[in-house]
C-alpha cells in the first residue's frame, strides 16, 4: 500500500512537473513571438540604396582614374559621371585610409567626379557646354519648380544651377535634397531617429509658354544620416579640376587633390 501511494505521488509531481515546463516554455514562445516584430519594427534600418543605380564597369575597357587626396579628410564614395550621358554613373572603389580612390574598366570618355566625406561633398560637373545665360527670372521658376518636386524630401538645396535662357533653353542643377522628418517604413513605423539625404543633378527645359519643367533627374548617392553623422544639408564645393577628365585607354593619374575647399 505504502509502495503504491507512494507511486502516485510521484506520478503527481512529475505531472506537476511536466506542466509548469510546458506553461513556461508555451510563454516563452509567446514572448518571443510578440515580442520580435516590435523589435525589429523598432531597430528597422533604413532602406539600403539599389547597386543597380550605378552603371557597371565595362570588363573589355582598360581606361580608369586614380587619385589622392591632399589632406588628411578621408574619402566615403567616389563617382564618375559621363557630362554628355549623367545616366551614365561610375562607382569607384576608396582605399581603406579614405585618401586615394580609383575607377576602373572605364570607357574612352570625358568624366565629371563627385567626392563625398563626413562633412562636405565635392563636384566638377560641367553643367552646361554653352556659356550660362540664365536670368533671374529663370533661376526663380527653376527653384520653384524643384521645391515643389518629390515631396518626400522636406528640405531643398540647388548648389549650382548653369544653363541658357529663352524658349528651347535647357538647364542643368546639382541638387541635394533632405528628409529631416520622421520616415514611415513599409509596415508603418515611424523613425526619426535618422535622416535621408540624396544628392542628384536635375535637367530641366523651357518649353515656352508653359515655362520650366523639371525632364528628369539622376540621383547619385542616397545616404542615411544617424545620430552620430552630419544632419541636414551636407556642404558643398565646385572643384573645377574634378571636371572634364579625359579617360583612354590607360589609367589616369590624377595625382593629388586638394580639397582646400573644406
Amino acid at each position: 500500500m505504502k509502495l503504491y501511494l507512494s507511486g502516485i505521488m510521484r506520478l503527481a509531481v512529475v505531472a506537476v512537473l511536466s506542466s509548469l515546463i510546458f506553461a513556461g516554455s508555451t510563454q516563452a514562445g509567446n514572448s518571443t513571438k510578440a515580442g520580435a516584430p516590435t523589435q525589429v519594427k523598432k531597430y528597422l534600418p533604413p532602406p539600403v540604396q539599389s547597386t543597380r543605380l550605378y552603371t557597371p564597369p565595362d570588363p573589355s575597357a582598360k581606361g580608369g582614374i586614380h587619385g589622392r587626396i591632399k589632406q588628411n579628410k578621408p574619402l566615403l564614395k567616389v563617382f564618375a559621371i559621363v557630362p554628355d550621358n549623367p545616366k551614365l554613373v561610375y562607382r569607384g572603389a576608396v582605399a581603406t585610409n579614405g585618401t586615394e580612390f580609383s575607377f576602373q574598366g572605364l570607357p574612352v570618355a570625358k568624366y565629371d567626379l563627385l567626392l563625398v566625406n563626413k562633412s562636405r561633398f565635392y563636384e566638377g560637373f560641367k553643367l552646361t557646354s554653352d556659356a550660362d545665360s540664365l536670368s533671374a527670372k529663370d533661376r526663380g521658376q527653376i527653384e520653384a519648380i524643384i521645391v515643389n518636386s518629390v515631396p518626400f524630401f522636406n528640405v531643398k538645396k540647388i548648389h549650382r544651377c548653369d544653363g541658357t535662357t529663352g524658349q528651347s533653353g535647357a538647364a542643368r542643377c546639382v541638387l541635394q535634397e533632405v528628409r529631416t522628418l520622421p520616415v514611415t517604413d513599409q509596415e508603418g513605423m515611424l523613425h526619426p531617429e535618422y535622416q535621408v539625404r540624396s544628392i542628384r543633378l536635375a535637367c530641366l527645359e523651357n518649353v515656352g509658354t508653359a515655362g520650366w519643367q523639371l525632364v528628369t533627374t539622376r540621383e547619385i548617392i542616397r545616404m542615411q544620416m544617424w545620430a552620430a553623422d552630419l544632419q541636414g544639408v551636407l556642404p558643398h564645393a565646385y572643384l573645377p579640376a574634378l571636371g572634364q577628365i579625359r579617360v583612354m585607354d590607360e589609367i589616369k593619374d590624377l595625382g593629388e587633390i586638394d580639397l582646400a575647399a573644406d
